[in-house]
């Protein structure tokens, strides 16, 4: 989350002294992102330890995590609009790059002798592209469907076999429910394809076949959380499966 939008939460639960440092860092940026402690306590005519424990009410682990995210911000502030559609053309170019870098035809392969393919989305968005897919797989002749909850999941979980295919869309890949989900899948031995941002996560690492997007931050200064991500690059990905897929079939 971004800086302003973590104050903004804490903001009833800051004192006075509290939130006159908080001022202060917010003023002055690009003054205080290599700032010491010693050196902020001065300037705000209060503590270390004051610092220190303000850091920590914010949900920060301490000092140093929260000077990374003061630089976070300014960098995300400093963005211009053409930065913007610039980070847009690089997201997309790398999330085709780790597409052909992935052996596809593994996992069109999968997909092409799976009896059933399930969609699992951790969220709104992800929901959204995976119906897209499953639309495509439906009018290409497969059997499939998006689940819409973990609830969903778990009720036809004793309908599923190795025969299936579960493909899971999450942003982060990390969570107590997906491992959780995960579990579940791999006790039956379910084959799972994650579809994650390329980075490491417990998801890409406990499935049999992965996929990988780039989703970058771009700022939105009239909007609490001004941080904001869009998930163009993951419907890229599932387009880009689905044609692999009936390449591949064409080739039969």
């Amino acid at each position: 989350m971004e800086l302003e939008a973590v104050i903004n939460r804490k903001y009833d639960e800051l004192n006075e002294n509290e939130l006159s440092i908080v001022s202060y860092i917010l003023k002055n940026k690009k003054e205080t992102q290599d700032i010491s402690i010693t050196k902020l306590a001065e300037v705000c005519h209060t503590s270390k330890s004051t610092i220190h424990r303000l850091t920590q009410k914010l949900g920060f682990s301490g000092f140093v995590e929260f000077k990374y995210s003061i630089k976070q911000s300014i960098e995300l502030h400093s963005a211009t609009n053409d930065d913007m559609i610039e980070k847009l053309k690089n997201d997309i170019e790398t999330t085709y790059k780790l597409f052909n870098q992935t052996d596809v035809k593994k996992i069109v392969e999968k997909v092409y002798q799976s009896k059933r393919i399930y969609g699992y989305g951790t969220g709104w968005a992800q929901l959204n592209a995976l119906n897209d897919l499953n639309r495509n797989f439906i009018l290409s002749g497969k059997n499939s469907m998006v689940l819409q909850s973990k609830t969903e999941l778990k009720l036809l979980l004793s309908e599923m076999d190795s025969n299936d295919l579960v493909i899971i869309v999450s942003k982060s890949g990390d969570g107590i429910g997906l491992s959780e989900i995960t579990q579940l899948l791999s006790l039956k031995k379910i084959p799972i394809l994650s579809i994650t941002e390329f980075k490491n996560n417990d998801l890409a690492s406990k499935t049999d076949y992965n996929l990988y997007f780039q989703s970058s931050e771009f700022y939105d200064k009239h909007r609490e959380n001004t941080s904001k991500k869009t998930f163009v690059t993951v419907n890229i990905v599932l387009d880009m499966l689905y044609r692999e897929y009936i390449k591949y079939e064409n080739l039969l």
